[in-house]
């Protein structure tokens, strides 16, 4: 059953605003699912005889739709935003800066996701969030999570922190620009640019002049996010650090210890197999900067130089650092587990756990999400290919959680064998 429901109420929540507006809303309430159709109010020339400027006409969106983005969820239905206009597709792979100035609530029409989604999805990995946890807190499915994070990765290094600053809906931009968030900054250009903009929005009939003042001073972060990333942290509220719990200390006597550079810790944090799920934003921010480096050569000089800078950052940092130092420590003390090799993606066990939900049971919340989610999508699509790319991704999933997998490890491998 979908019903009509009011549309200023969700403009102002999505910050949709002219010449954008909402054309109709459906609620699906048996998916819990909510559907925003938009529409564009062209702008007509007053006078026949008189055109638009063909740069301002590049700029606008065209129609050619309907197109369909994914969008973050509300209350607690997912939301899908459906356009019969669009900005014109990103020819790069990756993020560029023209993407990152557009309005948060529409996208792009090689893309399936919104902006503000994008941003969300961005901004959570870096706050050290796995796929699966981002997945079910925006209410998305995991491939759109992971599609986000591929085109993120896949961005240049001067718009890949951009890609994750606050859309311009946000209320934080508003709250610096009103004095209601005190930003700290060491940068004299910020400065400058802060005192003119909190003047203007101060005047007399100022407040008219915010959405201006919003859009310039984003506009500035994007071109210099990567040379304020305190003052990124500060917006994202990534500056906290984590308080170390009492199991997290060190024991009485016993001193923390920097690993050595030959050692596999630092490789395996480069390579994402050990996750710090740290709250420094200069680590996180730096680990995305270093992978990605990592990955781009196969030099062994340069990528032991990556893996210095890393280990160097430590030592610079060791105080800051120390939760994730005692957890370093307690992994390199850690005796090695024996890891199992698991049956191929193609193996009928993993047929049997995606149809079957009785077939291996679990108690483990994480892993019970991700295989209901996977087991969603096949059931949505009932495709050759869709159930195997589910099977790859569970597999993957499982051989990546050994440790905290053990049963449902065991029953995979009893059952494989058997078969």
């Amino acid at each position: 059953m979908a019903m009509q429901q009011p549309k200023d109420c969700l403009e102002a929540i999505l910050g949709i605003n002219a010449p954008w507006f909402i054309k109709d809303v459906l609620f699906e309430e048996k998916n819990r699912h909510l559907v925003i159709s938009l529409g564009y109010a062209q702008e007509k020339a007053r006078f026949s005889f008189l055109g638009k400027n063909a740069e301002v006409e590049a700029r606008l969106p065209k129609a050619g739709g309907p197109y369909h983005w994914h969008h973050s969820g509300i209350a607690y239905y997912s939301c899908q935003i459906v356009s019969e206009f669009a900005e014109s597709a990103n020819a790069n792979q990756g993020i560029d800066r023209r993407v990152l100035t557009q309005p948060g609530f529409i996208g792009e029409t090689n893309r399936r996701y919104t902006h503000q989604l994008r941003q969300q999805v961005g901004l959570a990995q870096l706050r050290g969030l796995s796929t699966a946890a981002i997945a079910q807190t925006l209410r998305v499915d995991a491939q759109i999570v992971e599609e986000i994070l591929a085109d993120i990765d896949r961005t240049a290094d001067q718009y890949r922190l951009a890609a994750c600053l606050p859309t311009e809906q946000d209320p934080i931009w508003e709250r610096v620009l009103l004095d209601r968030f005190h930003l700290k900054t060491q940068s004299f250009s910020l400065k400058l640019l802060l005192s003119k903009l909190k003047l203007s929005v101060h005047e007399k009939g100022g407040e008219e002049r915010i959405p201006e003042a919003v859009g310039e001073l984003r506009k500035f972060f994007i071109a210099q996010a990567n040379a304020l990333e305190s003052e990124f942290g500060q917006l994202c509220v990534l500056s906290q650090g984590r308080k170390p719990v009492a199991e997290d200390r060190p024991a009485a006597g016993n001193r923390l210890v920097l690993p050595a550079l030959k050692n596999s810790i630092w490789l395996k944090l480069i390579t994402g197999k050990i996750d710090l799920r740290s709250a420094n934003v200069s680590l996180n921010l730096l680990l995305v900067r270093l992978r990605h480096a990592f990955q781009q050569t196969k030099d062994i000089n340069t990528r032991l130089s990556v893996l210095n800078s890393l280990r160097e950052f430590f030592k610079k940092n060791a105080r800051s650092l120390k939760p994730e130092l005692v957890l370093i420590n307690k992994l390199m003390n850690a005796p090695e587990e024996t890891k199992y090799t698991l049956p191929g993606e193609q193996h009928e066990v993993w047929r049997r756990i995606l149809k079957d939900e009785n077939f291996i049971p679990s108690s483990h919340m994480a892993y019970k999400l991700f295989l209901s989610n996977l087991r969603s999508q096949v059931k949505m699509n009932p495709d050759p290919v869709v159930e195997l790319d589910a099977a790859r991704k569970l597999r993957q999933f499982i051989a990546h959680n050994q440790r905290s997998l053990q049963q449902e490890l065991r029953m995979v491998l009893r059952n494989s064998y058997a078969g």
